[in-house]
């Protein structure tokens, strides 16, 4: 897991597909390629990609994360590398064999719907049974290459993805077999069970060893096997993975982890196939039903564990909601299938926003599989709480990609410490296929914190045929709730994103008349913390600041936790922060002041936690900044609707800032700012919205005057006068309009 001219034909029936031929003039140019043959299928590909020539015994990676042309039978000791992940354009033409003709339906993994096809259709298999070959195409972001290489109009029609390679004749079972039992006796238990719970050592590598290299491999201390079975991220060619070899495994003790490579986050850094923000649920429930087929294509039955893939992401809004709603409706698939579900993630994204959703509605995950590589060979994680997930429900990889060699055989792997379930040919009891719910008198409605303090609202209302809107209402007391929002449409499958701080909310279930169907009780907000913006600012010396606010908690007592990758730059608190939000501090080293002073806007990932309102993460950057001299006084007066938050506000150099302020109204705010210095206005606003109960910045820009004040400063701080005019209703009130109100202070400017 991780952190080488066209010619006019057309292609023969195929025993399983048929395609239709293009002729040469109807294909786009291709510059600077050229045409590579195998047994007589040629294909035509860019120069500069590397060609392949297997043979069986060919140590050589088919990896389709690169691009590359492979020719020949992959070996079965393929020395790949245990990151590769992601699928680009790429070929493997490779001889027939029985194994690839099986009869319709008996090898080949189907994407069963369109919908599946979204979440997983990145490649394709082609039989040519005149040549004798078996095409295997993968492709990312330019599908187009891939058609005109194999002259074929669409790959909608060829979207069958990775065969399960049928077992070997009897006699090579016997000789497997044979082979197998003179060695057995250094395997270290008996046969492994479905689903059966392994403590001890495990590994992970991209390509299935080969039965020779597991069987060395029973000299090793590791006891589980992480094997990669499907995705549409799924990076090896996986030539050894069968039905014998997984049987093989369990005869001989070994406990199996599967792993689907599934969509990863909307913006992700490794350029892998994404989750769509508008079908996450969707593509996550058509993952879970691709990964339970291909499971059972390799004999891996219900009651057995599945581990969805999902790679480290940078912990915004957008790759928060889109994730765990993903894998919201994956855990809801596979348990739906009867299988266990499982989530392997960073310890500092994927699995920090799971453990954001510990106490809500949220479909958690029954095991969790932590990638923090720290060396450590236990479950211990300082982001998971000590009593969640603690019935051997937790896996952890504490060591990226690294050889390993014994009996002689050399893996590229991952190291893991396992606590959990793990997979075994055959049916397990951990979990029975769950019944689909039942029809309800009402409409449900879920509501999820995110890290930035606005709330993504679900509603549902299960066997209720006709709703055509939801609307949404909320307030501060069950008994006196108003319209929230406009009107969304019911077949939206997004959350609807809140940006009020209300303590309850309902939803009414509209007709296309706009008649009330139902109202669902009402939901009361869980009480959470958020931060906000995008930076955290650091004075050369002294504390750093991130601005943060609790809700729905009657105290609020934070602390701060900052890593840069593996390494911990502050851990720092309790500290006690007033109601409507203020500034969290965290402490730093001469270190890390000296390291973050010499990298401007510092990624780190900020966990802020309460007791009494749970925790959040996301990313940020540690902006530094330098004063001199005794700070200005700073002062603020609030009004009824807003006040302010920040006594020091930093401005960049392009002049622009903002002032951190809480709308502590009933309805959103309106606010208007202005900031004046030595009796001059040098900044002021258009109304912005700040929605009820929440805290945000007011964003300004400079004149050329403040500008110039702020640069003269010897000590890089000048003291100005705010004042923040709010009016409430804003656009996503019910409430009416309000007299203006007023809030001002002073407050302290600085440039970075």
């Amino acid at each position: 897991m991780p952190n080488p001219d066209i010619r006019r034909r057309s292609l023969p029936t195929a025993v399983l597909l048929t395609l239709v031929a293009l002729a040469a003039a109807s294909l786009p140019a291709l510059a600077a390629a050229r045409t590579v043959s195998y047994r007589g299928y040629a294909v035509k590909v860019p120069a500069g990609w590397p060609v392949f020539r297997l043979t069986a015994d060919s140590h050589t990676c088919v990896r389709f994360d690169r691009h590359a042309i492979y020719l020949g039978t992959p070996g079965l000791a393929q020395r790949c590398p245990t990151d590769a992940l992601g699928r680009t354009e790429a070929i493997l033409v490779a001889p027939q064999t029985p194994t690839s003709q099986a009869p319709a339906g008996a090898s080949l993994l189907p994407t069963a719907t369109a919908t599946a096809a979204r979440a997983g259709q990145s490649a394709a298999r082609i039989v040519d049974a005149r040549r004798h070959v078996v095409i295997t195409a993968t492709w990312g972001r330019h599908p187009a290459l891939i058609r005109r290489a194999l002259s074929i109009s669409s790959l909608r029609s060829v979207g069958a993805q990775f065969t399960v390679r049928r077992s070997p004749s009897a006699t090579s079972k016997r000789r497997r077999a044979g082979r197998t039992a003179d060695r057995s006796q250094l395997a270290a238990s008996v046969s492994s069970t479905p689903g059966g719970v392994f403590t001890g050592l495990g590994f992970d590598a991209c390509e299935t060893p080969s039965q020779t290299a597991m069987t060395d491999w029973l000299q090793s201390p590791f006891g589980a096997a992480g094997v990669y079975i499907g995705g549409a991220n799924m990076a090896c060619s996986q030539a050894n993975l069968t039905p014998t070899w997984l049987s093989q495994q369990t005869e001989t003790g070994w406990h199996i982890m599967p792993i689907y490579v599934g969509l990863q986050a909307p913006a992700n850094s490794c350029g892998c196939a994404p989750i769509s923000t508008t079908s996450a649920a969707a593509e996550g429930a058509a993952a879970a039903t691709d990964a339970v087929t291909r499971a059972q294509a390799i004999g891996i039955g219900p009651g057995n564990p599945i581990y969805d893939d999902m790679e480290a992401y940078n912990r915004t809004a957008t790759n928060t909601t889109a994730v765990l709603t993903f894998l919201g409706a994956w855990t809801t698939g596979l348990h739906a299938a009867g299988y266990v579900s499982g989530v392997y993630s960073s310890d500092s994204s994927g699995i920090e926003d799971l453990v954001a959703q510990l106490d809500t509605t949220f479909a958690e995950p029954d095991d969790l599989w932590v990638a923090s590589w720290n060396g450590v060979e236990s479950t211990a994680d300082a982001n998971i709480p000590a009593g969640d997930w603690a019935d051997h429900q937790l896996l952890h990889q504490y060591r990226g990609a690294h050889d390993d060699t014994y009996g002689g055989a050399k893996l590229n792997v991952d190291s893991d410490y396992v606590d959990a379930a793990t997979a075994a040919a055959g049916t397990g009891s951990r979990t029975t296929p769950v019944a689909p719910p039942a029809p309800s008198s009402t409409p449900a409605l879920t509501i999820t914190p995110t890290p930035n303090g606005t709330l993504d609202v679900t509603p549902s209302w299960s066997g209720e045929a006709g709703i055509s809107h939801w609307q949404l209402e909320g307030g501060n007391s069950p008994s006196a709730l108003t319209p929230v929002g406009t009107r969304v449409n019911a077949d939206r499958t997004a959350p609807i994103n809140v940006r009020n701080s209300y303590a309850y909310y309902q939803v009414l279930a509209l007709d296309s008349t706009g008649q009330t169907l139902g109202t669902s009780p009402p939901t009361s907000t869980p009480a959470h913390v958020a931060m906000f913006g995008q930076s955290a600012y650091v004075p050369r010396q002294g504390e750093g600041g991130v601005p943060v606010a609790c809700f729905e908690s009657s105290s609020c007592q934070i602390t701060v936790k900052v890593r840069y990758g593996s390494h911990t730059v502050s851990n720092t608190g309790p500290e006690p922060i007033a109601a409507g939000g203020g500034v969290a501090h965290f402490t730093l080293s001469g270190y890390w002041h000296t390291f973050i002073a010499g990298h401007n806007r510092l990624p780190v990932t900020v966990t802020i936690a309460s007791t009494e309102a749970g925790r959040t993460s996301q990313a940020m950057r540690l902006v530094p900044y330098t004063t001199s001299g005794p700070r200005p006084a700073e002062s603020g007066t609030p009004s009824a609707q807003i006040k302010l938050v920040g006594g020091m506000e930093f401005v960049s150099n392009d002049w622009s800032g903002g002032v951190l302020a809480a709308c502590v109204a009933t309805a959103p705010c309106r606010a208007s700012t202005t900031i004046s210095a030595g009796g001059r206005v040098i900044a002021r606003t258009s109304p912005q919205t700040l929605g009820a109960g929440m805290v945000g910045y007011l964003h300004f820009t400079l004149t050329r005057q403040g500008h110039v004040l702020l640069a003269q400063t010897k000590s890089n701080q000048l003291s100005v006068s705010v004042q923040v005019a709010s009016q409430g209703g804003g656009v996503d009130g019910g409430a009416s309009a309000s007299s203006v109100s007023v809030a001002s202070g002073q407050v302290t400017l600085a440039s970075f």
